[in-house]
């Protein structure tokens, strides 16, 4: 061991998100002496009773020094850690510090849901030392989607660079001081997480029932009341966040997938889409998702036209394309670590429980059009993107998969009569709705889901090509439709708030719809069921709504 080198035998990962974690976690210390470290795990980690175990026997007369690995910036602080509260063997629920010690606790992430172990630090460096290349691992780390053969190439070897941790979807290394015989090479994993916007490798899901929100209209400064919930950075808060909304509302319910049809904003500003992400990270902490799970498309609202910081509906358009959507590139980024599409568009493909493929189309419905009266987000798709996802998931051939296409704009008429100013502001049903949904129906899409108008809605059409066109198919296919209203904003009719539960049921798909009034508690307002059958071209189909599923 070098002269410089601690015996440090446990390096856990975190990064900053939220807040400075370091500065934050010392403040706690400089105030109280101590201050609690939670393990926010990944999804696919197990309990790691090899670590906590032994981590379990630290005291205050004889504390353990760990390494924490700030994943964004590539240092490493050292901790001393004088007691533990270790992992539950069911690791859903997060983990609670003893009562009376929440202050002990930086205030960031005080109520947070990530939390699945605890350390209590004595000490927190506030200076990182040199790291790479003084240590090795101790073991081969553990990690799912990789042979014992490549993973026993880390056994014994120097840890030479940050990427070679990035790259591995793990939190936590055993590892200890380099010894003379370890091998000195750099070996870098790429990590399981998806790294492109539109791919068709699968993803298994937890849990066989889809979140679908839509249109909560995170807002701030002026515009604060446009959203009926509190912040998750408020502080004080007063009353529930959305999160902690619909986690209340379901309960244990598990989660496989989180579907978010646009408008995350109020005006589209970076400060709104800041909030944005903060509850959508809550909501896959609650839940126990990577944001492998997580698909999502801009609305109208997220998409700036103007140069003012005001919401002005009749604004024409001032901003190119690319200026637009720079705010909302920049929070899809930050989500998922990688570059969106060219046309915002999401593809995806999941695995349910029960082995059924679940294939996930978002493409952007928001165009940067205006007229003389209308605002410039109206509804028009870019039909391009939704073709090359048809194409990159081979649409065209025959499958079993289950499809869904998420837009933000509807697609049929949501209420009896549309009011007619609403088409002259650019609220209306997208202009090329009934294109966009011949071209679903030929690439066997069941199931449409959507927002923009805050009005819940439950639809099924069967669609046909236009009469003057000559085809081998005169019907395309039958089309279900679902408008998720809106999650949070106070723009809606009667101070409603919803969002829907998909649960796929062997041959029969369940929508439990959930409604909250003047930011009340959510409670389930009705289900309705259909059949999911095999038609005679080998696709699934699926079948008429019903309201009583035992009819």
């Amino acid at each position: 061991m070098g002269a410089n080198t601690e015996n440090i035998e446990y390096l856990f990962r975190f990064r900053d998100l939220v807040a400075k974690t370091i500065e934050e976690h010392r403040k706690v210390i400089a105030t109280h002496k101590v201050c609690w470290w939670g393990w926010w795990k990944r999804p696919t980690e197990q309990n790691r009773a090899d670590v906590w175990e032994p981590l379990s026997k630290a005291t205050p007369a004889s504390p353990i020094r760990v390494g924490l690995f700030d994943s964004g910036t590539g240092s490493v602080y050292v901790a001393t850690v004088t007691k533990v509260i270790p992992p539950e063997q069911d690791l859903t629920t997060p983990v609670p510090v003893p009562a009376g010690e929440e202050h002990l606790i930086p205030e960031y992430y005080r109520k947070s849901p990530f939390s699945r172990a605890w350390m209590l630090f004595a000490e927190l460096d506030s200076k990182p030392i040199e790291f790479f290349g003084k240590y090795s691992f101790a073991e081969a780390p553990p990690l799912s989607d990789y042979s014992k053969d490549v993973l026993d190439l880390f056994r014994g070897k120097v840890i030479k660079t940050s990427n070679e941790l990035r790259g591995m979807d793990t939190t936590i290394w055993r590892i200890r001081p380099r010894g003379d015989k370890d091998r000195d090479e750099e070996i870098i994993l790429t990590t399981r997480l998806l790294s492109e916007p539109v791919s068709n490798e699968s993803r298994d899901l937890q849990s066989s029932i889809i979140l679908h929100l839509t249109d909560p209209h995170f807002a701030t400064g002026p515009h604060r009341q446009k959203h009926v919930w509190a912040l998750e950075s408020d502080s004080p808060r007063k009353g529930s966040t959305l999160a902690e909304a619909v986690q209340q509302a379901i309960g244990d319910t598990r989660i496989g997938l989180v579907l978010i049809t646009g408008d995350f904003t109020f005006t589209g500003k970076t400060e709104e889409f800041r909030e944005a992400a903060n509850s959508i990270n809550r909501l896959l902490g609650l839940f126990n998702l990577d944001r492998d799970r997580l698909v999502i498309i801009p609305g109208n609202h997220d998409i700036q036209w103007t140069k003012t910081d005001n919401y002005d509906e009749t604004a024409r358009v001032e901003q190119a394309p690319q200026v637009a959507r720079r705010n909302y590139m920049e929070f899809y980024r930050q989500l998922y670590g990688h570059d969106p599409d060219e046309s915002l568009v999401m593809g995806r493909r999941f695995v349910l429980p029960s082995g059924t493929v679940l294939e996930v189309c978002g493409v952007n419905s928001s165009s940067l059009e205006t007229g003389q009266d209308f605002l410039a987000g109206m509804g028009k798709i870019d039909e391009s993107s939704l073709d090359r996802v048809a194409k990159r998931f081979q649409w065209h051939q025959s499958s079993t998969a289950f499809r869904i296409l998420g837009v933000h704009h509807h697609l049929v008429l949501t209420e009896n009569l549309e009011p007619m100013k609403d088409y002259y502001r650019g609220y209306g049903i997208a202009i090329d709705a009934p294109k966009i949904l011949r071209t679903a129906a030929s690439n066997h899409v069941q199931l449409v889901l959507h927002g923009h108008k805050h009005r819940a809605f439950v639809w099924a059409s069967s669609v046909y090509e236009l009469p003057e066109h000559t085809h081998q198919k005169w019907g395309l296919g039958r089309v279900a439709i679902v408008g998720g209203g809106s999650a949070g904003s106070v723009e809606t009719e009667g101070n409603r708030n919803y969002f829907n539960l998909f649960h796929f049921r062997g041959n029969k798909l369940q929508l439990d719809m959930f409604r909250s009034e003047n930011a009340g508690p959510f409670a389930m307002m009705r289900t309705w069921e259909a059949s999911i059958v095999l038609d005679s071209e080998g696709h699934l189909s699926l079948q008429d709504w019903k309201t009583d599923p035992g009819a």
